[in-house]
């Protein structure tokens, strides 16, 4: 696939950290108990570390043990070479960027609506207004969704109901 069609690389450099650390943390979950010691996730503070906010490690895994514990289908989630940015992946992003945009009711209803259940967005946005004041004070913003997104985090109905 050529540079062109890799849509990683129209991502804002704060957006494609956290992708990466989206999937590598996702990897890691899929992976046997024995491997864990082996595992990329442990990297994902150092990665975290070098856009400035080594204080979002946390955050961040707090939002995915809850989305993990909560969804309401499956969330598919790309592996790590993967050059297409999913939709569930984009939803995860932008969940990060209302938080840090001060849109705390939007970004709830992005996660309840596409992703998870009422207890784990909860727990899951508290998470991202953490890790995204941690951006903030690095000096990394994060995009936040335009208008439509944030219509359809309005409209949409929730689905699925595979817990992931």
């Amino acid at each position: 696939m050529s540079p062109a069609t890799d849509e990683r690389l129209s991502l804002p450099i704060e957006q494609g950290v956290l992708l990466w650390c989206i999937r590598v943390w996702v990897a890691d979950l899929q992976q046997a108990p024995q491997q864990e010691a082996a595992g990329a996730a442990r990297r994902i503070p150092d990665m975290l570390a070098r856009l400035g906010a080594a204080g979002a490690a946390p955050y961040f895994e707090g939002f995915m043990f809850a989305l993990s514990h909560g969804a309401t289908k499956r969330i598919a989630v790309h592996c790590i070479c993967q050059p297409k940015v999913g939709a569930d992946e984009r939803a995860l992003l932008d969940a990060f960027g209302l938080a840090q945009e001060a849109r705390p009711f939007e970004a709830l209803l992005l996660l309840l609506r596409q992703l998870s259940s009422p207890a784990a967005a909860r727990s899951a946005l508290r998470s991202a207004e953490g890790l995204a004041q941690a951006m903030t004070a690095a000096g990394r913003m994060l995009p936040a969704p335009d208008s439509e997104v944030a219509r359809f985090a309005m409209t949409a109905s929730g689905c699925g109901a595979t817990v992931h």
